[in-house]
C-alpha cells in the first residue's frame, strides 16, 4: 500500500503552519478583515516557496472553510478552450460558498490566445469570482495581465526556516516511528534545498527511506549528490602534476556512466567551496557537508601555493563548463582541458 509522502502530509493547512512570507500573510489577512478582497491576485516566486499552498489557505479563508477552490494546472491546460471553460464556470453563481475561487498554477504557461481570452474577464470579473494566479516566471506574463492583478513576490525560504520545519517534521514523525537524527544532517538537507521547502521535505523523505538514522554520512549516501572523495583526489592529482593519474580518474568516471558535464558543474561548485573556506567564509555558505575528513583536507591545504592553484583551476573550469555545454566529445574535452591546465601551470 502506497504511503503518503511527507511533502503532502505536512503541507500547511493554515497560516500558522506557513514558514516565513510574513508580510504577504499580513496583507492578505488584513484584506479579509476589512472585507476588501480583490478579484485578481498574482503570486510570484521560485519553486517550493509556498505560492500554491498560500493560495489554497487564502481561498479557504475567503470562503470561511466552505466549498473548494477550483484549480487549473496551466502547464497542461494552457489552450484558449481551457480558459474559455474556466470563464464559463466563473459566470455561474457558487452554491456552497460565497465566492468561486480559481487557482491557476504555472500560469505563465498559458498561450497568447488564452491570455487574450482571459484578459476581458480579469478586467471586468464576475462579482463572485476570484482568480489567484501562481507563477515561477512572471516575465512571461503579458503586461496587460500584470496591471490587472495584485502582485505578491514570495521569497525563497531561509535556511533557518527550512531547518526549523524539518525538525518539526522529524519530531512529529518520531512519535510514530523510531528516528534518530544529527543536526548537521538536517542542516545539510536544508542547504541542498536552496530555499525550496518542498524540495527539502522531499529530500528528507528520501533519506528516511534509506535509513531512520539521519546521520550526515547517511544523507550523503542516500542522496548521492556529489562524490567529494573523487573530487578531492582529482584536485590533489592536478596540483601534483600527475597527468596520467588525472586521465585515469576521468576515464573511470566516464566508464562508470557518470555525466561528465554534470561532474564538471559539481567540481566547479566544489572548487568554489574550497575558495570560500580559504577566505574565511562561514560554513553555512559552503555547499559541501561538514564531515571531519573534508574539513581536515581543507585545513591541510590552506597554504598560499595550494590556494593559488585552486583559484586558477576554478577560473579555468568556469569558462570551460560553458564551452562544453553543447559538446559531443565531452570526455576528450575534459581530459584536454585538465592536461592543458597542468602544462600551462607548470611552465608559468
Amino acid at each position: 500500500m502506497a504511503t503518503q509522502s511527507l511533502a503532502i502530509k505536512y503541507r500547511p493547512k493554515t497560516w500558522d503552519d506557513v514558514t516565513e512570507q510574513n508580510e504577504i500573510r499580513l496583507i492578505l489577512q488584513q484584506q479579509l478583515a476589512d472585507d476588501e478582497v480583490k478579484h485578481g491576485y498574482l503570486f510570484c516566486g521560485p519553486a517550493g516557496c509556498g505560492k500554491t499552498t498560500a493560495a489554497r489557505i487564502f481561498a479557504n479563508e475567503i470562503n470561511k472553510g466552505q466549498g473548494q477552490p477550483i484549480e487549473l494546472d496551466a502547464a497542461s491546460n494552457n489552450s484558449v478552450d481551457d480558459i474559455r471553460r474556466l470563464i464559463d464556470q466563473a459566470q455561474m453563481i457558487p452554491l456552497d460558498c460565497e465566492y468561486k475561487v480559481f487557482i491557476l498554477d504555472e500560469v505563465h504557461s498559458l498561450s497568447n490566445n488564452a491570455w487574450q481570452a482571459f484578459l476581458k474577464t480579469l478586467e471586468e470579473p464576475p462579482a463572485k469570482a476570484i482568480f489567484i494566479m501562481c507563477t515561477t516566471d512572471p516575465q512571461k506574463i503579458p503586461a496587460t495581465i500584470l496591471s490587472r492583478a495584485q502582485r505578491y513576490n514570495f521569497q525563497k525560504i531561509s535556511m533557518d526556516g527550512i531547518v526549523d520545519r524539518l525538525f518539526y517534521i522529524l519530531e512529529s514523525e518520531g512519535n510514530e516511528r523510531d528516528i534518530d537524527w544529527e543536526a548537521s544532517a538536517v542542516d545539510y538537507i536544508a542547504k541542498l534545498a536552496e530555499g525550496g521547502m518542498r524540495d527539502a521535505i522531499t529530500l528528507l523523505d528520501k533519506c528516511l527511506s534509506f535509513s531512520t538514522l539521519l546521520s550526515l554520512q547517511n544523507v550523503v549516501n542516500a542522496l548521492n549528490v556529489v562524490d567529494y572523495n573523487t573530487m578531492i583526489k582529482l584536485t590533489d592529482l592536478i596540483t601534483s602534476d600527475k597527468e596520467a593519474d588525472v586521465i585515469t580518474v576521468i576515464e573511470d568516471l566516464y566508464n562508470s556512466g557518470k555525466d561528465l558535464k554534470q561532474f564538471i558543474k559539481s567540481y566547479v561548485q566544489f572548487l568554489l567551496d574550497c575558495k570560500k573556506y580559504f577566505i574565511g567564509c562561514d560554513w553555512k555558505y559552503i555547499s559541501m557537508p561538514k564531515i571531519d575528513t573534508y574539513v581536515k583536507w581543507l585545513e591541510d591545504n590552506k597554504e598560499e601555493y595550494y590556494r593559488g592553484r585552486i583559484a586558477d583551476l576554478l577560473t579555468e573550469l568556469i569558462y570551460f563548463s560553458s564551452d562544453i555545454k553543447y559538446s559531443s566529445t565531452v570526455k576528450y574535452d575534459v581530459e584536454a582541458c585538465l592536461l592543458r591546465f597542468i602544462d600551462n601551470d607548470r611552465t608559468n
